[in-house]
């Protein structure tokens, strides 16, 4: 049976002297207790996981768990540098992840509106295999199709009440899509018809399930955005499929090493393909490459830990 929690509530005065009891610099203490009031310990506490000492699991050698103890070198300011880093990169994702999720509205509603103006509510209009998929009890778009309601029924904006005080109709895929969040749009593609995929994707220069996976990895990195999460060394759940040279060569490279793709940097080339097919001329390439180039100097972390290796600057996507 597992124990109970027992930890006692502290003051922001004690959460620094339990940081410094733990072996964590702390070079001026009222600013420590300032940037503990106004960020808290919980969302900071990531962010000094680095500065940590690891050990073996007693009950599984071969996995590594994290100590409450800080390694020589750790200071409390070098964790509010990663922080206000990581902020600032959460900026610059949701600046393309807007683009990418608006065009990929265009996108669906576009493609699949041409085959019917309710595509999106019956698995007839869809690849009926994946539509047709159990999931959770039920099948991979009847779960979809709840969530996607759901979204229509919690829209407060105005279009929505007009149209359903005005037709007896569901709303037509051209207007549905305007309430879908960017995890519903993600499923939607990764469901649709063959030929839909097909055609979709060959407006961005890969094949379906590239591009498939590519936008389930920015959904997945969208969530961490919106929450407000740890997003610079944070583990991808949802990675990015690496593209084979005829499709993006300029993404290959992320093939070339792991920590490319289980870490943001894959995300990060993803979303830079993504945005130049959608316009030429933008600059987020050259801000998102500025920005890792400045990561915060620090002795116990740096850019390969968020899968930046191997001279990645170098790399064609970011010229």
């Amino acid at each position: 049976m597992l124990p109970p929690y027992t930890k006692p509530h502290l003051s922001f005065t004690d959460q620094v002297d339990l940081l410094i009891d733990r072996g964590l610099d702390v070079t001026d203490r009222d600013r420590a207790i300032h940037h503990l009031q106004r960020i808290g310990y919980g969302r900071l506490a990531p962010y000094w996981e680095p500065f940590q000492q690891s050990a073996s699991d007693p009950l599984k050698p071969s996995r590594a768990i994290r100590l409450e103890k800080f390694r020589i070198g750790a200071e409390f300011r070098h964790a509010v540098d990663l922080y206000l880093f990581d902020k600032q990169l959460r900026l610059l994702f949701l600046d393309a992840l807007e683009r990418i999720e608006v065009a990929l509205r265009v996108d669906l509603a576009h493609t699949l509106g041409k085959r019917d103006p309710w595509a999106h509510l019956s698995p007839i209009f869809l690849d009926q295999r994946r539509a047709n998929d159990s999931f959770h009890s039920t099948t991979r778009h009847q779960s979809w199709l709840d969530k996607a309601e759901q979204s229509i029924r919690r829209s407060k904006e105005s279009w929505v009440t007009q149209f359903f005080a005005t037709y007896s109709s569901p709303l037509p895929i051209w207007m549905a899509v305007e309430t879908w969040d960017f995890g519903t749009l993600s499923w939607l593609l990764y469901m649709a018809h063959p030929n839909d995929r097909f055609a979709i994707s060959e407006r961005y220069g890969v094949l379906p399930d590239t591009l498939v996976s590519w936008i389930r990895c920015l959904a997945f990195i969208r969530n961490i955005c919106a929450h407000h999460a740890r997003l610079w060394n944070t583990p991808v759940i949802n990675q990015p499929l690496v593209p084979k040279q005829q499709e993006a060569p300029t993404l290959v490279h992320i093939g070339a090493a792991v920590m490319r793709r289980t870490r943001v940097y894959g995300a990060a080339a993803v979303a830079g393909y993504l945005v130049k097919e959608i316009s030429q001329g933008t600059s987020w390439n050259d801000r998102m490459k500025s920005h890792w180039l400045a990561f915060p100097s620090m002795p116990l972390a740096n850019h390969a830990q968020g899968g930046f290796v191997n001279d990645w600057n170098r790399e064609e996507i970011w010229r």
